[in-house]
């Protein structure tokens, strides 16, 4: 189901970062980009639905970039929907990693912050 109003994706600045670092993975950022904004997730198993390969490890979300080449390292405040209000929900860019790099997790927040 396709929503009007978006899921904030926090930061897209770093996503940008790993698509000149690494330019292969353009299309297929872009293309994670366009299917996040355009849904709003309530559950892992809501993401699991649009991204097969999504691993929920210790509150973050992993998305595999380029068949398993880069982890793109999340963490996922989902919508909720109550009679008071609804939430559209944010999606945390923490790190773009290669697989080597993911293999560690102390690399998941370097360079953005932390959990």
């Amino acid at each position: 189901m396709k929503y009007h109003v978006v899921v904030h994706i926090v930061t897209r600045k770093h996503l940008h970062e790993a698509m000149q670092q690494f330019p292969g993975t353009a299309n297929e950022i872009k293309a994670w980009v366009d299917i996040v904004k355009g849904v709003r997730w309530h559950n892992f198993l809501e993401v699991r639905g649009a991204f097969k390969d999504a691993n929920n490890v210790e509150g973050y979300v992993i998305f595999s970039i380029r068949q398993n080449r880069y982890r793109l390292v999340t963490v996922i405040h989902y919508a909720r929907t109550t009679n008071q209000m609804r939430t559209q929900g944010h999606v945390y860019t923490r790190s773009f990693l290669t697989h080597k790099e993911y293999d560690n997790p102390a690399n998941w927040d370097r360079r953005f912050g932390t959990k």
